[in-house]
């Protein structure tokens, strides 16, 4: 049995116990509820910094001095778009996903949240929520082998300071998650992820945090998370995403707030 298992198992049991109750309105013994000033105060201070290479972002389809024009320009205007529609309402949070899996939405999502960063007045969260398949680590070439991650904080292991990693771009930091798991519904379900979320979003008023999610059909995890964030953004592939599927997906997220849909893939005349 993983050690995420076991660790949603001895969840299971002290809620059957009683114990789960009190846990999810109180924190977990050894850790500080932040409240007031002290959930303003940033901490960089065991940010791990691994430097991730032009190269490697070439291959991986990320913004490099050297990407086309045309993908930097297209690329700031999401940017642009996105600030425009939620700074107004202070919206920081904000979860990418699509309706199937592999029509980019982690692509997207990393470069937007590069994007972001490279704003002179915004700094960037990127979050890898995608349990069954993690994607941002490996895209940005940060995740060394047995690497901690995201899932060792939703298990109550780590705390997300000693997770946050820079990849050598300037006001970027990234969670990564290093493990797939099969049991990724009963963590974005639990307290620790709601925890989770609301931490990224109060200790940095000021930052937009860009959740990569899996995709909407087919599972619950993308249902589940949209319910945490201020706003989705949808990303459906030219040529392969079917109309049938936007509409099930639009319907599926229901009350989310969808702030707009990328179309990505797009053939350039």
């Amino acid at each position: 049995m993983s050690k995420i298992a076991k660790a949603l198992k001895r969840a299971q049991e002290e809620r059957v116990d009683g114990a789960g109750q009190q846990a999810a309105s109180t924190p977990p013994a050894g850790e500080t509820q932040l409240v007031g000033e002290e959930a303003q105060k940033p901490e960089y201070r065991r940010t791990q910094v691994q430097e991730t290479t032009d190269l490697h972002m070439e291959r991986n389809r990320l913004l490099t001095d050297g990407s086309a024009q045309h993908t930097r320009d297209a690329f700031n205007v999401l940017r642009a778009k996105l600030l425009q529609n939620t700074r107004k309402e202070r919206f920081n949070t904000i979860m990418v996903t699509s309706p199937r899996r592999q029509e980019g939405k982690t692509i997207v999502a990393t470069n937007l949240a590069m994007a972001i960063a490279r704003d002179a007045r915004q700094t960037a969260l990127l979050v890898d929520i995608n349990l069954r398949w993690p994607g941002v680590a490996q895209t940005l070439g940060v995740c060394r082998d047995q690497q901690a991650g995201i899932e060792d904080y939703l298990i109550g292991q780590m705390e997300l300071p000693e997770l946050m990693v820079n990849p050598g771009i300037e006001k970027l930091v990234v969670l990564p998650a290093c493990q797939a798991t099969t049991e990724s519904a009963d963590l974005i379900s639990s307290p620790r992820m709601h925890k989770m979320v609301r931490e990224c979003k109060n200790r940095y008023p000021d930052r937009y945090v860009i959740f990569d999610c899996p995709h909407v059909l087919d599972m619950p995890d993308a249902l589940v998370f949209s319910t945490y964030v201020d706003g989705v953004i949808l990303v459906v592939e030219e040529g392969k995403t079917s109309q049938a599927d936007i509409r099930a997906s639009i319907d599926m997220l229901g009350d989310a707030n969808i702030i707009g849909v990328v179309l990505n893939k797009h053939v350039t005349q």
